[in-house]
Formats: structure tokens, sequence, C-alpha cells
């Protein structure tokens, strides 16, 4: 239990690749919950991007972070903080919960504050919420708090069937009345992106000009707000679709950083006479204040929707905790429609329900 000395957790003992540099530690010290933080028993925990990166040594978590990988869990909360001061208070031992991370998701226990913890809803399960709350924020943050998302305006998702895509082709249209549309690398991860939400999903690979099909989808008028985790390798195609005053907003390079000399000398040119903004935003660096104001905000207008059935998380796979190896082999191999789960305690759900 939270009294042991000791948990098991994934280590990085050097960058690499994933058979040779992670190892699941059991003798892990368990962390403590500060005032104001809850410790939650870890039940499950999403993958995402930023776990491959800072295994890869190339992201550092925020000063003062975790540097166990995994930016979200769901789980019990087994201990709340001294004082039982601020959100805490509204917890209790036993609580169902997931949480928003900077890190440490990948092991028996994670201390929180209690700000980034969402109460689970009956009707949703351990699981389930194991893969809402980092894909599901970076989406929300995306779409709303950076890209001024408004109803009927039209959004481009790259990488349609990822977590954070298959998050903001349903919050744009379910809960922000946009029209969206997706890219995506086959056909499969397109029907997805479609049945999700997506009026048209472009597969890149077999639809080199995909750019001119959006424009002929769109009367030419293109698309106010792009969500882009891909970079330099769609970097004409995007300044291609943009409509005037659109929104641009970049949040991953997995297409490169690199401009593509061929496009580097018209690239701001294209910006300028669209009157475009192309923002760059990370989530996991946020000050705990602003991630704090954005769980605050999808608890009440998004959560609600996941309780009537209008979102639901899309899973691809869930993998033991101890072959945690296979899991980022598969996410890097960008084999997956949707998360990848790592099950820390799975029994936990059975446990949960049989004590209701």
């Amino acid at each position: 239990g939270a009294r042991s000395l000791s948990m098991r957790a994934v280590l990085v003992d050097k960058p690499g690749p994933p058979d040779e540099s992670m190892r699941l530690a059991h003798d892990v010290p368990v962390p403590q919950a500060a005032p104001g933080e809850l410790l939650i028993q870890v039940a499950y925990t999403g993958l995402n991007r930023a776990d491959l990166l800072q295994r890869m040594g190339r992201y550092n978590p925020p000063k003062g972070a975790s540097n166990i990988m995994g930016l979200e869990v769901s789980g019990l909360v087994k201990q709340v903080g001294p004082g039982n001061v601020g959100m805490a208070s509204r917890f209790r031992p036993g609580d169902r919960v997931m949480a928003l991370l900077a890190g440490g998701g990948y092991a028996d226990y994670v201390n929180v504050s209690a700000e980034l913890a969402i109460r689970i809803p009956d009707s949703m399960s351990l699981r389930d919420a194991g893969a809402l709350p980092e894909a599901w924020l970076t989406a929300y943050q995306l779409l709303s708090f950076v890209g001024s998302i408004r109803s009927g305006e039209r959004v481009l998702v790259h990488a349609g069937a990822s977590g954070v895509g298959t998050a903001a082709l349903q919050l744009a249209k379910q809960l922000f009345g946009a029209v969206p549309f997706a890219t995506a690398g086959s056909a499969e991860k397109c029907s997805l992106a479609v049945r999700l939400g997506a009026e048209r999903c472009f597969n890149y690979r077999e639809q080199p000009d995909w750019p001119a099909e959006l424009l002929s989808a769109t009367s030419s008028a293109g698309v106010n707000v792009l969500l882009d985790c891909v970079g330099a390798a769609h970097l004409g195609a995007n300044a291609r679709v943009l409509a005037t005053d659109a929104r641009w907003v970049l949040y991953g390079l997995m297409g490169g950083a690199d401009l593509p000399p061929e496009q580097a000398s018209s690239f701001l040119g294209a910006l300028l006479s669209k009157r475009a903004s192309l923002i760059a935003t990370l989530l996991r660096n946020r000050p705990d204040e602003y991630k704090a104001r954005l769980v605050s905000e999808f608890a009440e207008r998004a959560m609600p929707l996941f309780e009537s059935g209008r979102l639901r998380p899309v899973i691809d796979s869930e993998f033991p905790f101890a072959q945690v190896a296979a899991a980022h082999t598969k996410m890097q191999s960008n084999a997956n429609l949707g998360k990848i789960l790592l099950a820390v305690n799975p029994q936990l759900e059975l446990e949960k329900r049989q004590e209701l």
C-alpha cells in the first residue's frame, strides 16, 4: 500500500531504444503528498510522444518535476496532503480520479496538485479515464486557449488518428460547433477520423496534393484553425490551406524542424498575405496556475459530454506494466489508432467496483 517503503517504477538508465534503455525497478521510494496534493495509486497511465522523446534524452522534465516518465494517470486517491488545504479538501482516500502530470506516471504511486485532478464519473471506467488527461486537455488547450476556435469555423487536425487528434476532432465538432478536417497516414486511420466527426480525412501518403482537395472541399476558403504536430514536412501544404486571419497552432515536430529550402523563401510571404498567426505551444512546461485553469474549464465544459456519450476516449491497445518496451515500440512505429495504455494496477477497477 501507500505506506510501503518502495514501489515499482519505470526508470531510464540511458537514452536509447525501448528494450535497451528502460527497466522496471521495484525499489523506488513512494512519494508523499505535500499540502494541497494527492497521492494517487495508479491504475492506468497513457503513453505520449513526450515519453518517447524523454526516453531518448531529447525532452527533459520541467524543473522540480519527477524524472519518471508519464504525463497522465487514472487511479485511486491513497493519501490527501497534510492540512486538507485548498482543492485537496474536496477529495478523500478511495476517490476515483484522473490527473494531468508533469511526470511520474510510470509508477505504482504518484503525487499531484489536487488542482490538476478530475473526479471520474461513475459511468466511466478507470481504463477509459487513463486515456483522457494529457491528450484531451492538450486538444482542448489547442482549440480553445490557443486557437480561439469559434462555432462554424473550419479546423484541420493533423495526425487525426492519434491520441490528441481523436480528441481534437470530437471536441471541435461536439463542444465547439466547428467543422473538422483531418490528415492521416493510412485508409484505416482516415476511416476512424471520419467516424469521429471529420468532414473529410486526407491520406497524405496516397493523396500527395491533399491541399488542393481540402481547398476544393472548402470552396477555396481554407481552414481557420490548423493543429499541427508535424512541422516541416507539411510546411508548404499548411500555408496553402490557411484561410485569411487563420491561426496555425504548432505543438509538435514529428516531421522535423528544418524548413525545406525550396519553401523557406516563400513561407513568410504566405503568412503575411493571409494575415495568419503562427503560434507555438507546449503544455508540460506551463505553470500550474495555467494547468489548473485548463483542468477546471475542461471538467466543467467537456466532462458532461462524456457522461452523455457525445465524447468518448479512443483506446488503441493496453500493455501490462512490465511490457513498457513493447508499448513504446508500437507508438514509435506510428501504428496506433488512439491511445496506448500501460496497465499499472488494473485490478483496482475490480476492487473498487466490488467495494461499491
